[in-house]
């Protein structure tokens, strides 16, 4: 292999391996930090739907972040990171003891954001509305099952 593919290689495999040796703490911070910006991205994605002239270009920069936050996602629910103690989070331990249904979320959750995305880069408006709902009910279905609710 040429020096270049193997320090690709090597980069590479520390991007996939890193989220495994981290800390349980650090991978909270993640998921946390992930979700958020998940959640804002969504939140930009909905606000620039709004009225009768969506704003296509801030909706495609959205939905590429939505996106790429569905293809992280199935690295920040490492085993050892419910709750605890020394750190906030509203994942419930069903995510670890049904790990087969919030996998079957999370890939449906990828499947929209893919969609979402490719509606985006379309520009059609209906598509990228009918797409934003379809998505939005995704994030329903897994925090109805899988996200404690948050205490004031």
């Amino acid at each position: 292999m040429p020096p270049r593919n193997r320090v690709i290689a090597a980069l590479a495999l520390g991007l996939i391996a890193a989220p495994l040796l981290a800390a349980p703490a650090d991978v909270v911070r993640t998921r946390i930090a992930g979700l958020r910006e998940l959640g804002a991205a969504f939140k930009n994605a909905n606000d620039a739907l709004r009225g009768g002239d969506p704003q296509t270009i801030i909706i495609q920069q959205s939905a590429r972040e939505i996106r790429n936050a569905a293809r992280n996602q199935y690295q920040w629910f490492p085993a050892g990171t419910g709750r605890n103690p020394a750190w906030k989070t509203a994942a419930k331990p069903e995510i670890w003891t049904q790990a087969a249904q919030f996998r079957t979320l999370q890939d449906n959750f990828a499947r929209a954001a893919d969609a979402f995305q490719r509606a985006a880069a379309s520009g059609n408006a209906d598509a990228m509305r009918t797409n934003a709902r379809a998505l939005g009910a995704t994030c329903k279905a897994c925090h109805d099952r899988f996200k404690a609710e948050e205490k004031s």
